[in-house]
């Protein structure tokens, strides 16, 4: 379903087959809860969406974690579907990283979101541990007791966990036999493809945009990536041939991070490594 209205004590929520009824603004359910609904610039309607999903799938005896999603309904789709009309199919967007939140669209005027909105209305992923979601930093691994079970933990937070956390999330919010459509970037287009191998029956289509594990047989991470050095080795030396005043700058910074590494305010740091890659 979907939230119409605005900041005030209650919302109107328009179900997925156009039904709607007058209910609080922040309704609870045991494992969905809506948040604040808001009307942006251009008449964009976001609704927040917090949904609670076990940390490992395969024991939920471990304890659950929040996933938070945006969802974003355009103008004339939420005036439409206010009136009575059936919501528009939905598209769930998987952000690149890892690592990262979804972005936080102002306005709809611009961009990929702009053209989807159309057709449309868009579900933006905070992915678990990121944003929003339950966030997994340095600081949240340092209660961990060792480093393996630091592993242990971190192993909760992959592709396939992101996959059933969509699953889970899809029959909450538009029923078990709804599909979606989805759209990754990126790492994000890694998860489209481990959406594809283990739960094909929740998508409609799958749409990728510069996210392509490799598939083939034979084909490991260890080929991609010695292909990847020997091109970027070329492309590193036609560089410097195009700019060679920059071999100095570069060998400057390099001698500098090899005697004093740089930390990051959110934690890591830059080294000579990270530099070079």
């Amino acid at each position: 379903g979907v939230l119409v209205g605005g900041l005030g004590a209650g919302a109107w929520w328009i179900g997925s087959q156009g039904t709607s009824l007058y209910t609080a603004h922040s309704e609870q359910a045991e494992t969905h809860t809506i948040g604040h609904t808001n009307i942006l610039p251009g008449g964009m309607v976001t609704n927040e969406h917090f949904f609670k999903v076990p940390l490992d799938h395969s024991d939920p005896s471990k304890g659950t974690i929040t996933v938070f999603a945006r969802e974003l309904v355009s103008a004339q789709h939420a005036a439409a579907m206010k009136n009575g009309g059936h919501a528009p199919p939905t598209l769930l967007f998987l952000q690149g990283g890892p690592g990262f939140p979804a972005g936080r669209p102002q306005s709809p005027n611009g961009g990929w979101i702009q053209r989807a909105l159309q057709d449309y209305r868009v579900v933006l992923l905070d992915q678990r541990g990121t944003g929003r979601s339950s966030p997994v930093t340095h600081e949240t691994l340092a209660r961990e007791e060792n480093a393996q079970r630091q592993a242990d933990m971190l192993s909760h937070f992959r592709a396939d966990s992101i996959v059933k956390d969509c699953e889970k999330i899809r029959e909450e919010f538009l029923g078990k036999k709804q599909k979606w459509t989805v759209l990754g970037q990126s790492f994000g287009g890694f998860c489209v493809c481990t959406y594809l191998s283990m739960a094909p029956e929740g998508l409609a289509a799958a749409l990728l945009t510069g996210g392509l594990p490799p598939i083939d047989d034979g084909c490991t991470a260890d080929k991609v990536y010695d292909a990847t050095y020997e091109r970027m080795a070329v492309r590193t030396q036609r560089f410097y041939e195009r700019y060679p005043q920059h071999i100095d700058t570069v060998r400057d910074i390099v001698s500098y991070l090899d005697k004093n590494p740089t930390p990051l305010p959110g934690g890591g740091e830059v080294s000579v490594s990270s530099t070079l890659n």
